[in-house]
């Protein structure tokens, strides 16, 4: 891998707004190489080597997720509420739905990656609602054709969710979706409103609508005009939702949901040391127990924080970074990892967002940061390989 410097194009914000992101700065003036968010004053370099190892890790990875899922579900179902602390109302909801199967869309993957020795190592997987799939899919698209058209980049994920879609509305067929996020979040409402333009080139009938918006009259979701909500795509994580009013109902066989309930598995960091009691020696998957633990070399991650919050790392014994934030309650839960190596050239240090569409992977996107851990304003840079 190499980290290369270059000079952002000179209309940047005028062209990266044209497809959907526009919240490249949140508010903040913008630097010469880019947005708070998105900055293409750098890009990262791979070798076509490189690309095979990590799509080879992330395939393998997402099946060996799907195992630990299968566990949980049918062998050790105390763990749902032993580790991943489920009301059992929940719990039984997430078995049936891993049992009768309902379909996914997405999700992405952060990995480390040692390209020292070439070892992915799965750091977390975003499954539930997983945002930067603008700035995959087209952002850095459109950089890399403006910047270096003789170059290619790992990235079908806009392919892949067109065929995702086609395939969903293969099942559901003209009854439509809702796609659902807070219209006053913009990162949320673009993501909503750019995998509704998607399903809608997949042939899927669509409607945007606001989360505050959603309303339940006794037996059904319904929209704002009364029109009920057969098929739901929400960008709302089931932590929240099972602790709200429509949570049981959410759960239950009322609405096809995307993501369905299974996913609040792998969104939690409690199936990182399931992964690794199931997976010992596995090469992608890196020791880790419930707890904060400390060590040498390790990190403690509260099993359901955010945007790098209530994280602290361990370095040769010390405590060498930690986050703030509203996760650290004495009575989260929290998971002890092993420190995984990032790859750092300039000062930065990246970590690789790898997606996965139903159980194909989809391409990658990067965040770079001064710091180890990442954080909410971290920036996203694109990437290429020849």
């Amino acid at each position: 891998m190499q980290r290369r410097e270059i000079a952002p194009r000179a209309d940047w914000q005028a062209r990266i707004e044209r497809v959907g992101l526009a919240y490249h700065s949140d508010g903040a003036p913008p630097t010469t190489g880019g947005g708070l968010w998105w900055h293409e004053g750098a890009y990262w370099e791979f070798s076509a080597a490189e690309i095979d190892v990590l799509d080879d890790a992330t395939a393998e990875l997402h099946a060996r997720c799907l195992d630990a899922v299968d566990h949980v579900v049918n062998r050790a179902p105390a763990l749902l509420r032993d580790r991943f602390a489920l009301p059992d109302w929940f719990a039984q909801c997430v078995q049936a739905s891993w049992r009768r199967g309902d379909p996914a869309l997405m999700g992405r993957m952060d990995l480390s990656f040692d390209d020292a020795t070439g070892r992915v190592s799965l750091l977390e997987y975003n499954a539930d609602t997983p945002t930067l799939a603008i700035e995959t899919a087209v952002a850095q698209w459109y950089w890399l054709q403006d910047v270096a058209p003789d170059a290619d980049q790992f990235n079908a994920l806009h392919e892949k969710l067109l065929a995702r879609f086609g395939w969903l509305k293969s099942l559901i067929g003209d009854v439509g979706m809702h796609f659902a996020a807070y219209a006053d979040q913009p990162e949320e409402w673009l993501h909503s409103t750019y995998f509704r333009d998607v399903a809608e080139q997949a042939g899927l009938p669509t409607r945007a609508l606001d989360l505050a918006a959603i309303g339940w009259d006794g037996k059904r979701f319904v929209d704002e005009e009364g029109g009920h909500i057969r098929f739901l795509h929400k960008l709302y994580p089931w932590e929240w939702a099972r602790e709200d009013g429509f949570g049981r109902a959410l759960a239950g066989d009322v609405a096809g949901v995307l993501e369905p309930p299974w996913k609040a598995l792998l969104s939690d960091k409690a199936i990182l040391p399931t992964l690794h009691e199931l997976f010992p020696d596995h090469a992608h998957i890196l020791p880790a127990r419930m707890g904060r633990m400390g060590g040498a070399d390790a990190v403690e991650k509260p099993c359901l924080g955010r945007e790098g919050a209530n994280i602290r790392l361990f370095a040769q014994g010390r405590l060498a970074e930690e986050t703030p934030g509203d996760y650290g309650a004495e009575e989260a839960r929290f998971i002890t990892q092993a420190l995984a190596p990032l790859p750092a050239r300039d000062g930065w240090n990246a970590v690789i967002g790898s997606w996965v569409v139903g159980s194909e992977t989809a391409g990658i996107i990067l965040r770079e940061g001064r710091e180890r851990i990442m954080r909410d304003a971290s920036r996203v840079v694109p990437h290429l390989f020849r």
